[in-house]
């Protein structure tokens, strides 16, 4: 991926920033070279109100932004990296003092494998942000180190203690659940921060993990009263058999079941696949027995999390079984970015939570949406492009408090003491005990926006406390 000059993007010593990093050290799997561009300018902040309401009009105005967007990128020969039409996007100081001293910042992101779409949004998302603030974090030149996560979680445990011999100051991913679990204690240990963009499994020790995306209860919980409110009958939960999947659904049935709601499931507890009765191991290709299952506990809805390829599959044939017509709910990462496109009409009528849509009605996000899109084909931004620019708006402004030449320590404090953050996604703040953002959630709804599916944006879900 060849970017123009800009902030070093290499072995993360920041001797590259201004002039772009050709050569890189290899950290655990294999690094990433190039640079980031620089944009001038400044854009407006987020706006908007805590009160529900309908989107589709706006929608329909971010999509006409899209295909303008799509069409200068064309017209110019703009290539991702290049200028994304510039500007100083929220939260900037903008008055801030630049400093000499480089800030190294490792991103330990799955690029490749079966999280590889994911990992390159959140690579991508974070590098845009670092493009349009002249290739600088919090004033400082940002040199980046971009590597792979391993296969397993003790390979990316092996590249993250690469990354931090090697002198990185913050480390912003995995994308793997396992590989999360396997590198938060190296960051504590280190003493060096780690900002999460995926949803958070529970752990022991976060003082110096920070996540921008969510915990994995959390959507569950924050969609729970709207279908008590509009089913008000036995639901049937289904997940993956796998760590994320069965938090997002576990959210969804404490809450759903302390409201008093009923699961229409098999002794009240919700089904994970594969199923040792249906397939041995591995991920499950054939959802009739479960589809079956459904139809026979006479479940008024259904609410899912799956990932991946399952996702794909069970949205496919979920549309083609004999209960397509009960109402399906499900976590947004389900119906999100890439996924929805490989589901295609399948996927209409799903209604999902997730903290992002990209139709929400705020100046920062419609810069986004169009500067992503002119780097994109005219692509919408998944939710992983979200929170890998949210982390660099993170780091930015913990790295500006620090001060010039303030190290992964100070920098911690620094991302401690932040308030509010604005972003594309609405204003949000990090819980002081989960460490975790403070946000809106949306109702989403997959519908035909002009001649594609979007995951349009229905109403505004309660923000969950802290």
């Amino acid at each position: 991926m060849a970017l123009p000059a800009g902030a070093g993007v290499g072995d993360g010593s920041g001797a590259g920033a201004g002039a772009g990093a050709a050569a890189g050290a290899e950290t655990g799997a294999a690094a990433e070279t190039g640079a980031v561009s620089s944009g001038t300018g400044v854009t407006g902040g987020a706006g908007g109100t805590n009160r529900p309401r309908r989107r589709t009009p706006h929608h329909r105005r971010a999509s006409a932004a899209l295909l303008l967007a799509a069409a200068t990128a064309a017209a110019s020969g703009c290539a991702f990296g290049g200028d994304y039409g510039g500007g100083l996007a929220y939260g900037d100081p903008g008055e801030r003092a630049a400093s000499a001293t480089p800030i190294p910042i490792g991103l330990l992101l799955d690029t490749s494998g079966t999280d590889g779409t994911a990992g390159t949004d959140a690579r991508d998302g974070f590098q845009l942000y670092v493009s349009q603030h002249g290739g600088r974090l919090g004033g400082r030149p940002a040199g980046l180190t971009i590597s792979n996560e391993g296969p397993t979680p003790s390979a990316t445990a092996t590249t993250m203690q690469t990354m931090l011999a090697h002198g990185v100051q913050a480390v912003v991913g995995p994308i793997d659940y396992a590989g999360y679990e396997s590198v938060a204690p190296l960051a504590d240990a280190a003493h060096v921060p780690l900002v999460g963009v995926v949803a958070r499994p529970d752990l022991t020790d976060i003082s110096y993990v920070w996540n921008v995306a969510f915990l994995s209860t959390e959507p569950g919980a924050a969609i729970a009263p709207f279908i008590y409110n509009h089913v008000k009958s036995p639901v049937f939960a289904i997940g993956g058999n796998y760590p994320g999947d069965w938090e997002q659904v576990r959210g969804f049935t404490d809450s759903y079941s302390a409201l008093g709601g009923k699961l229409a499931n098999t002794g009240g507890q919700a089904t994970f696949t594969p199923a040792t009765s249906f397939s041995p191991s591995g991920e499950t290709t054939d959802f009739s027995p479960y589809l079956q299952a459904i139809k026979e506990s006479g479940a008024k809805a259904v609410y899912c999390a799956f990932t991946g390829d399952e996702a794909v599959r069970f949205v496919q044939q979920y549309a083609r079984s004999a209960v397509k017509d009960i109402p399906l709910y499900a976590v947004g990462l389900v119906t999100d970015g890439p996924l929805l496109k490989l589901e295609g009409a399948a996927a209409t009528d799903i209604t999902s939570v997730l903290d992002y849509s990209p139709d929400v009605d705020t100046a920062a996000n419609r810069t986004f949406v169009s500067a992503w899109a002119a780097g994109h084909d005219g692509q919408e931004p998944s939710v992983y492009a979200l929170t890998g620019y949210d982390a660099a708006a993170l780091l930015d402004q913990a790295i500006g408090q620090a001060g010039p030449k303030a190290g992964a320590e100070a920098i911690n404090a620094a991302i401690g003491a932040l308030g509010r953050i604005d972003s594309p996604r609405g204003a949000w703040q990090l819980a002081s005990t989960t460490h975790a953002p403070i946000q809106k959630w949306y109702l989403r709804r997959v519908q035909v926006d002009g001649t594609a599916l979007a995951n349009v944006e229905i109403e505004e879900l309660a923000t969950l406390p802290d």
